[in-house]
């Protein structure tokens, strides 16, 4: 689903590709994530990705992987088709299972609902 390559470090995103991403995919915004969560200095080490709320089609595939109880393959699908770019060595198999999470958890919240209002007419 996702063709394009991604950029493996955060410094090798560009503003261009940023304005590009901006253009086809919705509700971009970059995420940081503490290497060190007891380290609470101003200087403290991150990982950073550019992230994305998925579109109808990811939707709709994360719908059948979820009748399944497929939770592997909705991740992976996730992080394939959300996370467009950014320290990606921390989201192979064998780094940080927190920061992992903490990224499936950023853009989980990209796909709340919109609240709505109504009224009877």
């Amino acid at each position: 689903m996702a063709n394009e390559k991604k950029a493996q470090k955060n410094n090798e995103i560009s503003e261009n590709q940023i304005a590009e991403w901006k253009k086809n995919k919705s509700n971009v915004k970059e995420i940081c994530i503490k290497i060190d969560e007891a380290d609470m200095s101003v200087n403290a080490e991150v990982a950073k990705f550019i992230i994305c709320a998925p579109s109808r089609k990811i939707q709709e595939a994360l719908n059948e992987y979820a009748a399944n109880k497929d939770i592997d393959s909705i991740n992976k699908l996730l992080v394939t088709n959300c996370v467009l770019g950014g320290d990606m060595d921390y989201l192979s198999e064998d780094s940080d299972l927190s920061i992992y999470l903490a990224v499936l958890e950023e853009v989980g919240k990209l796909m709340k609902k919109q609240r709505v209002t109504s009224r009877r007419l």
